[in-house]
């Protein structure tokens, strides 16, 4: 039996991968720019592409358990390179060939995946360091003689001036 249904899922699995891949390097820009309403749209991209990928993933496993079950054998915990051992001799250097650029892009999806999220934990430790700098902290936190009231400790902190 051919692997070539599985070659054509590996290829479109890796294709997709790639376009996650540009919308990675997209959001990259766009955090460093504090474009929210751009990373909003790339975020809505991104859901229409997770959908693709949940169903071409469907769609490998059926491929690759027909093409299993063709040769006889338990579709449960075979590998990639198992797989590729059992393809025909002319199609393993194309699958080996889709394994490795699927990898690769899985690869440069993680690294910039994490390099978006560091740049986002840096933003908001920004904004947090803003926000603590705007707020005024009050002069004395001392403990005082219950018989003691002093009106300037018993206001609320607010960022809003009610007075204005």
């Amino acid at each position: 039996m051919s692997a070539k249904a599985v070659i054509a899922i590996l290829a479109d699995l890796t294709k997709l991968h790639k376009t996650f891949n540009e919308i990675a390097v997209e959001k990259t820009e766009v955090v460093r720019k504090s474009d929210i309403s751009a990373l909003d749209v790339l975020i809505k991209k991104e859901g229409a592409l997770i959908h693709q990928l949940r169903k071409l993933e469907q769609d490998r496993l059926l491929v690759v358990e027909q093409f299993l079950k063709g040769k006889g054998l338990v579709t449960e915990g075979v590998t990639m390179d198992q797989l590729i051992e059992l393809a025909p001799k002319e199609e393993q250097p194309i699958l080996t060939k889709l394994h490795r650029a699927l990898m690769s892009e899985i690869d440069t999806l993680k690294k910039n995946n994490e390099l978006n999220q560091q740049l986002i934990e840096d933003s908001l430790r920004f904004v947090n360091l803003s926000l603590d700098l705007m707020v005024p902290e009050p002069d004395e936190i001392n403990y005082q003689r219950p018989a003691q009231k002093n009106h300037d400790l018993e206001t609320k902190r607010s960022i809003f001036d009610s007075k204005a």
